[in-house]
């Protein structure tokens, strides 16, 4: 790690002369920023190239524009070598192009989400139509399941195990109580960001299928008749031939959007490499160890756009005759970086720690030194190196906080929405949103002697064999 960086936040975190701080500051996180965004596109760039290459995502053609959109820009990067003014148009787009991709996730997340609802059903319904092994009786393996689920001392692997093994008991919880916990996991929101509230309700649309995307009219509209198919089927009493063809087409259809959701999440990635790139060339400092990293986009791009390229002059065997040559030639080079994407994490580690704070208390210097745009980037680039390839992005007005108010209208309404839905359909469609939406909120017992109580009351209120069998199963693989 750079001791610039280290340096420069040192004295940040001391206040010390601010003003000549500041641009080095700006510049040497920038610096990092572009190497690593550097390394990483890179790597992904080059395994995109082989998964689209060897066919093993056959969705592309559902891609295709956005991916040639970005082909170009990175031609345009590499080879042209584009100037500031044209560098910022490039970083604008692979934003607007980013939001496309993000829209086209959630559609596919409310997809997925609705196909893990009808899933859950037909797990129940297997063993209608197969064998069952021998199981331990409700009281042995009620006790094995609370000994696993507090088997450790940590308080966060027990609530997850908690709200596990809620998703796949038998569900019989009566709807009015199935309410009151709605009730209790909004209220938990008050006082805090309104976000937050948002971010909770929209899981919870989503795994209760209330959520309906603004652009599941325009994007993977075939999902929708499958879906459509299963919501009119009669579970109470779906026969051996109909339960095959059904379980089938959902295996089928949770495959593909496995796949599609893949290509997207690859696509995703490289346009926040080439933004992060774009964004900082104005302060990128080209190093000799760096250059690979430049040969190999390159490399990979010509091959993408079919193009004659100067890079394969670079060969100096110049045995490049087929693409598979090209290839292997720049996956040799990979070892050339080994070591150096760890090492300038570090630093951008360094440096983000203190860019809220420095932001904030800043905030005058920043302002003097007309460096406002520069921060804005940064946290944006800081986002993009979360966990989450599609963290939102834009910056948002200080937040509000959850009112009592808030929360008791966020609940009527969800509630509204809950029993608008359950309206007319199958007793085990209703469990299986119940089930699936309870895993999702905060533990709602208060002891261990609670949890123990609903497994049992779970397993013996449950008079359908099938479908303890096929839930002490799933845990079983849990718990073994």
């Amino acid at each position: 790690m750079s001791n610039k960086i280290r340096n420069c936040v040192r004295k940040l975190e001391k206040q010390e002369n601010g003003k000549e701080v500041l641009p080095e500051y700006v510049g040497e996180y920038m610096q990092l920023h572009g190497k690593y965004a550097r390394i990483k596109m890179m790597m992904e760039y080059y395994m995109f190239y082989e998964t689209i290459s060897e066919g093993i995502n056959p969705y592309i053609d559902s891609a295709k524009e956005i991916a040639e959109k970005l082909h170009h820009i990175v031609e345009n990067f590499f080879e042209n070598h584009t100037g500031k003014t044209e560098n910022q148009k490039m970083a604008q787009e692979l934003l607007e192009l980013r939001q496309e991709v993000v829209d086209k996730m959630e559609v596919l997340t409310a997809y997925v989400d609705c196909f893990v609802v009808y899933e859950y059903i037909l797990n129940r319904v297997q063993y209608r139509f197969e064998d069952m092994d021998m199981m331990p009786d409700d009281s042995v393996f009620a006790q094995d399941l609370v000994n696993f689920i507090f088997y450790s001392q940590d308080n966060a692997t027990i609530s997850d195990n908690v709200r596990f093994v809620v998703g796949q008991l038998p569900m019989r919880m009566s709807r009015s109580r199935y309410f009151d916990l709605i009730k209790e996991s909004i209220s938990l929101y008050k006082g805090s960001d309104v976000s937050s509230l948002e971010s909770f309700l929209y899981m919870f649309r989503t795994n209760a299928m209330l959520y309906q995307d603004e652009h599941m009219d325009d994007y993977f509209t075939e999902f929708q008749p499958v879906l459509e198919e299963l919501a009119s089927l009669d579970y109470e009493t779906i026969d051996e031939k109909t339960y095959t063809v059904y379980a089938e087409k959902i295996r089928t259809n949770a495959s593909k959007l496995n796949d599609i959701s893949d290509l997207y999440l690859q696509l995703g990635q490289l346009l926040n490499d080439m933004y992060a790139i774009c964004a900082t060339a104005k302060d990128y400092t080209p190093e000799e160890k760096m250059e690979v990293t430049g040969t190999v986009i390159r490399g990979v791009n010509a091959l993408f756009l079919q193009k004659e390229s100067t890079v394969w002059e670079l060969c100096k065997e110049n045995t490049l005759e087929t693409e598979e040559d090209k290839l292997y030639w720049l996956g040799e080079m990979f070892t050339e970086v080994e070591g150096m994407q760890e090492n300038v994490y570090e630093g951008l580690n360094t440096a983000g720690a203190v860019l809220e704070e420095v932001t904030e208390c800043q905030k005058e210097a920043i302002s003097q030194l007309g460096l406002e745009e520069d921060f804005m980037v940064l946290k944006k680039l800081f986002l993009l190196t979360s966990n989450s390839v599609f963290a939102e992005l834009e910056e948002k007005a200080l937040e509000e906080k959850v009112t009592e108010q808030m929360a008791e209208e966020a609940t009527v309404t969800l509630i509204e929405e809950c029993k608008a839905f359950f309206k007319g359909k199958s007793r085990m469609l209703r469990r299986a949103v119940m089930a699936n939406t309870l895993e999702k909120m905060p533990v709602f017992f208060s002891s261990a002697q609670e949890v123990a109580d609903y497994v049992t009351t779970s397993l013996s209120q449950c008079s359908d064999e099938a479908e303890k069998y096929a839930a002490k199963q799933l845990l079983l693989e849990i718990m073994h």
